[in-house]
């Protein structure tokens, strides 16, 4: 998979270095050509780039990528200029690290749906989310394990989780299922809240919209999600 990542400061170095020794092309773009040459030789490519300006992000295969990241961390206003221009020149998938509230807000306006926050764990946390398309959430164990929150595979839908056999056939362990629940708020509107089912039963059978939490290795979760 092919990824550009603006902003190679702490956050869009970490997460691009991540991201390449998962095995994905990744392009770091950054104004500082000190933070190029740095990540040079640890990053597919680098290129030094004002992001805010028209003609040069139109010099980037944005089309041709899976996913832009917004990493830039330090000032919210290029977060968000830089974020406009991904916009209007349609790029498919955007991600936004944000910083504040107020930040996220104005990005949600601009139909932003995909944030990271300035956590330690979070490059790493959103670039195994990356490695694995489909994938809602993804947390990393010891050595190879993930823990996975994804949405339900469209060939199981309508299946019984026995049917399934995530043990058995993909060496799984099924933690539990997200389901929303309708019901009405206390202003008395229709909503949908998710609940969690704790331990999961095996005649349970999945629906379209259920959020798997699954637990195993990154390549026995691959074959699932494929």
């Amino acid at each position: 998979m092919k990824f550009i990542v603006f902003g190679l400061g702490n956050f869009g170095a970490a997460l691009s270095q991540q991201l390449v020794s998962l095995g994905h092309e990744v392009i770091g773009v950054d104004l500082k050509q000190e933070l190029v040459d740095k990540y040079s030789s640890s990053i597919t490519h680098t290129i030094t780039l004002d992001a805010t300006h028209r003609e040069g992000m139109q010099q980037l295969p944005l089309h041709d990528t899976d996913a832009a990241i917004v990493g830039i961390g330090e000032n919210e206003g290029i977060t968000i200029m830089v974020t406009a221009l991904l916009k209007q020149i349609g790029v498919k998938r955007i991600i936004c690290r944000v910083t504040s509230p107020l930040q996220q807000i104005v990005l949600e306006a601009m139909r932003i749906e995909e944030f990271v926050y300035p956590e330690a764990s979070s490059a790493e946390r959103l670039a195994f989310k990356l490695d694995l398309p489909g994938v809602l959430n993804s947390y990393r164990f010891r050595d190879d394990y993930r823990l996975l929150e994804v949405q339900v595979p469209e060939r199981y839908v309508n299946k019984t989780v026995e049917s399934i056999r995530f043990a058995e056939k993909y060496r799984l362990v099924l933690v539990t299922i997200t389901r929303d629940e309708h019901g009405k708020n206390i202003f008395g509107s229709e909503s949908a809240v998710p609940h969690a089912m704790g331990p999961v039963k095996p005649d349970t059978v999945l629906l379209p919209d259920d959020t798997l939490l699954i637990f195993g290795t990154a390549h026995d979760l691959q074959s699932f999600v494929d």
